[in-house]
């Protein structure tokens, strides 16, 4: 901590120490503007410069520039920015002057404006005043973070990117890294993902929506966030879409590359775990004994590849990070080429403290009384992280003439994890006759998880006769998901006290393992068509558009699993003590052991095919005012098959078809030509997830969760008011306000089996209805080269469900009754924020960024019983980044994550009596809440270095 800290004062000090370099004043001073000559828009980044001297600059963020130290005397001044005509003025600075002050206006180059245009728009595409105009311009209320920014800022993946973004907050991975998008507090089922705005699957074995760190940050052109869909996009949607553009061919020769390394603080204080990558390449690693022989074979126990539980311990690994991209266009820009890849080989962890509450309660003394939690396990985990990132992509594109344009986009994302967990589980109740006695469970996991993303889109643009133009897509998409081994092996001892109250260590005896193998695979091929017209009426322009999207998706799942049961030692001696993996004696017990669990409904196919089209016009009955309405209408047709006997389990197979009528209508109102109020109200729906409606049966860590045929899509109605102000430069104000009624909302609920009282199981269900409104706020000032960002969200939602109680009744009996209760949707944080403050100096090559993120209380995970739900506590974790430039093209940069080692830590909402006295637990920090969780990543660091040639 004490090395972190050094660090980031030397970082402070080389900060200031270039502020006062800047304000080091030496001769004479000429200073102004630079402005469109039309619009009065300012130009930032126009290089100034007194001819034939040293003297030069760019202009800043508000479009001011500055040349110091000028001796007096006659100079030329000249001012350039791309797609405008060079300017040169005849100036003289004057002995009696201290300072001069010239503005410029700029004329745009009307001789190459139509050969620079192109190219001033893919020059520009990457910048932040783009990604404004992008947000301003919009049919529809989005958010949009450019290539620039996301650049400067500490984020490697475009999970971590989302967090800035106002009304997003993340669900973090065990790394500590962001995964999941929550947006407007609606959970990460009710949002999707585009690539270029096609939606891609998931990987993911269960669920539709995408892993986002899968994406590497530094692919990305431009990343939006859609919060209001209009007719024209898929209307799966509720919370939000999440559109990554990706990297388009430049108008002339680029050449970029990245090299970084660094390291996780976490390896500092303890050792990095990990199996020999060997491993990794044999057969009977990658598939199980049923996939390598076929159905019908009855594994043996020499089938199973134990060097997966041989381990090692290691100094801190280092990072290493790559980036290349090349991109030219050719034969008089009519080509457009461009191939770009990404490597991110990381290393990361965390330490981590739970608590396993049973899954019944202590009962209360009456119906109305608190259920106090009593605590079964008490575990300490210590995870090692190995994530190798790859990304891919490349596009073609050739213009044909002004009218016809054809394009080729591919794309290949990989994310490999391995995964080592050493787990300590003292069993609070087990052989227990007080503190620090009774039985102790050891557990090992070794888990391999390769997931990828491919996408192929060849997609026409047409400009036809008579104001008809034609847009069409064909596209494939495959996302997979490998799990080649999973492996959990337990072993327990016993503690106990002697005479003297010393602590005894009982041998360790050898438990069971059990081994899994899970792959999946989310094929898509759609095809989009959309055409409009876009006549004169009463002498204003009106766009009628109409189109539609036809989807066939097949996706499989895979699962088995085979447990290995210990038996006696080689002498008969029996239970079995451990000394090492290699020489412990296992056996495949049970009807189905040697063949696994080929008849589990976790092995199912699903077919879903998707109808969609859609109505809208656009149109400006006034001239301020623009209006799209139209409407979407969406058939879903999905069919299933599971491994499961028809016989014992409903819903084995089934069949679902129903059609979603979608209208929407935006009102956008520009009171000038930097403000804009908007207007939004839009339908929407959310499927299942796949696996939700096969009825599988899956073990959890608490309870055993259930999938539910009965499962009902979900709809929505959506408001959405917003207030727009881009005053100059990259300042900006953005309000608003949104309101949503979701009918259907799936949340997983509890529920007891008929004839067993102790049964509980978890399921996804649907709960009614339910509501979620809130504010925003996003403000970015600028003043010189130092800036704010700062956003901030307010969400409230309500959904009712019912909850169990436990209690006596007035006579006494132990009863379980259910009561409703109401509380917000699980993971809605009521306030979340964003704040960084910036420092940008293009004379200097120099920026900075100290970055703030505030999640505030949410729903974690559901409990069947009233009041006892376990939340994520509030957060703020706090990010640095900054670049300097050496050489003109050359920067060097640094980024450091989670300074202050912040905590991911869950609590259950209840006094705590378990701070003190013989029920004391640990991780116990605060008198009003239960802490059930506590889980520690340190900090991150990466310096590198970036080029661009071009």
């Amino acid at each position: 901590i004490f090395l972190s800290y050094f660090k980031i004062l030397l970082l402070s000090i080389f900060f200031c120490n270039t502020i006062r370099a800047e304000k080091k004043l030496i001769g004479f001073e000429i200073k102004g503007k630079v402005q469109d000559i039309k619009s009065k828009e300012y130009l930032i980044g126009a290089k100034v410069y007194l001819k034939n001297t040293t003297y030069k600059t760019v202009t800043n963020l508000e479009g001011n520039y500055k040349l110091k130290g000028v001796l007096a005397g006659k100079y030329t001044l000249i001012c350039q920015y791309i797609g405008y005509v060079k300017t040169e003025k005849e100036i003289e600075v004057l002995e009696s002057k201290q300072e001069s002050k010239i503005d410029i206006l700029l004329k745009p180059s009307s001789k190459e404006l139509s050969e620079i245009k192109i190219s001033d728009t893919i020059q520009n595409l990457e910048s932040e005043k783009y990604s404004l105009k992008i947000e301003s311009n919009a049919t529809s209320i989005i958010n949009s973070v450019s290539a620039k920014a996301i650049q400067l800022s500490p984020d490697l993946t475009v999970a971590n990117v989302l967090q800035r973004v106002s009304a997003v907050s993340l669900e973090r991975s065990n790394t500590g890294d962001g995964q999941y998008a929550i947006i407007r507090g609606m959970d990460k089922r009710y949002n999707y993902t585009m690539i270029n705005g096609v939606k891609i699957p998931s990987p993911d074995n269960k669920n539709r929506y995408v892993p986002m760190d899968l994406f590497p940050s530094d692919l990305i052109e431009r990343l939006e966030v859609i919060k209001a869909l209009t007719p024209s996009m898929e209307a799966d949607a509720i919370g939000g879409a999440m559109n990554m553009v990706m990297k388009n061919a430049p108008e002339k020769f680029v050449v970029t590359a990245n090299i970084g390394s660094g390291y996780s603080g976490i390896f500092s204080n303890r050792p990095y775990s990990s199996f020999s990558n060997s491993v990794l390449t044999q057969q009977n690693f990658l598939k199980d004994p049923s996939q390598l022989n076929g159905a019908s074979y009855q594994a043996k126990v020499v089938d199973f590849n134990r060097n997966v539980l041989n381990y090692s311990n290691s100094t801190p690994p280092l990072n290493s990070i790559f980036g290349f991209s090349i991109g030219n266009r050719f034969f008089k820009n009519k080509l457009g080429v461009i191939v770009a890849a990404s490597y991110q080989n990381t290393y990361r962890g965390a330490n981590t403290n739970v608590l396993l509450p049973s899954s019944q309660p202590y009962n209360s003394p009456n119906r109305d009384g608190a259920m106090p939690l009593h605590f079964e396990d008490i575990n300490y985990r210590e995870y090692s992280i190995n994530q190798t990132r790859q990304g891919y992509h490349g596009k073609v594109d050739y213009k044909f003439n002004k009218r016809n344009t054809l394009s080729f986009y591919t794309v290949f994302m990989k994310l490999d994890e391995n995964q080592v967990r050493h787990t300590t589980d003292t069993n609070t109740k087990a052989q227990r006759s007080g503190p620090g006695t009774g039985e102790v469970h050891e557990y090992d996991r070794s888990k391999v998880t390769n997931q990828n993303i491919y996408n192929a889109t060849l997609q026409g643009n047409h400009d036809l006769k008579y104001n008809i133009k034609i847009n069409w897509s064909a596209v494939y998409s495959i996302a997979t998901s490998v799990t080649p081994s999973w492996v959990d092996f337990e072993r327990v001892h016993g503690v106990s006290l002697d005479s003297s109250k010393n602590q005894l260590v009982l041998p360790t005896q050898v438990g069971k393992i059990n081994w899994r193998w899970l792959n999946n695979n989310d094929e898509d091929k759609s095809g989009y068509l959309n055409i409009t017209y876009t006549p004169r009426i009463m002498k204003r322009e009106v766009e009628f558009s109409t189109g539609g999207m036809y989807r066939m998706k097949h996706r499989t799942n895979y699962y088995n699993v085979y447990e290995l049961t210990p038996t006696a030692d080689k002498n008969g001696n029996y239970p079995q003590y451990f000394t090492n993996i290699n020489d412990a004696l296992f056996a495949l017990l049970g009807t189905n052991a040697g063949l696994g669990t080929p008849k589990d409904a976790n092995n199912y196919k699903i077919d879903e095919n998707i109808l969609a089209y859609y109505g809208q016009i656009k149109l400006n009955p006034i001239k301020k005012l623009q209006l799209l309405g139209g409407v979407r209408i969406e058939n879903t047709l999905q069919s299933y098959v599971s491994a499961a006997d028809p016989k014992y389990v409903i819903g084995a197979s089934g069949r679902k078809e129903y059609m979603d009528i979608l209208p929407s209508i935006h009102f956008k109102y520009s009171i000038n030509k930097k403000s804009n109020i908007r207007l939004s109200y839009f339908s929407s729906l959310a499927r299942p997830s796949f696996y939700e409606i096969i009825p599988y049966t899956l073990p959890g860590e608490n309870f055993t969760e259930e999938g539910n045929y009965k499962l009902k899509h979900t709809t929505a109605d959506n408001y959405d008011l917003r207030y727009e102000f881009f005053p100059k430069g990259l300042n900006q104000i953005l309000v608003g306000v949104f309101y949503k009624n979701i009918y259907n909302p799936i949340e997983y609920g509890f529920y007891r089996e008929l004839g067993n009282p102790t049964g509980v199981y978890i399921a996804p269900q649907n709960f009614g209805d339910a509501t979620n409104y809130g504010f925003e706020l996003q403000v970015i000032k600028y003043i010189g080269n130092f800036g704010v960002n700062a956003n901030y969200t307010y969400t409230s939602s309500n959904i009712t469900t019912s909850k169990l109680i436990y209690y006596r009744n007035s006579a006494g009996n132990l009863t379980t009754d259910s009561i409703t209760q109401s509380r917000p949707l699980q993971g809605q944080s009521a306030h979340i924020g964003n704040l960084s403050f910036l420092y940008k100096n293009g004379k200097l090559g120099f920026n900075a960024q100290l970055a703030a993120v505030y999640t505030g209380r949410r729903i974690a995970q559901l409990s069947p019983y009233y009041n006892l739900d376990i939340w994520q506590r509030e957060v703020v974790q706090i990010d640095f980044s900054c670049e300097k430039r050496f050489f003109k093209k050359l920067y060097v940069y640094l980024k450091i994550n989670n300074i202050m080692n912040t905590p991911y830590v869950t609590e259950i909402l209840q006094a705590n009596s378990y701070r003190l006295g013989t029920q004391q637990l640990p991780i116990q920090d605060n008198n009003s809440t239960v802490t059930t969780q506590r889980e520690i990543y340190y900090q991150s660091y990466t310096v590198g270095l970036r080029y661009r040639f071009e």
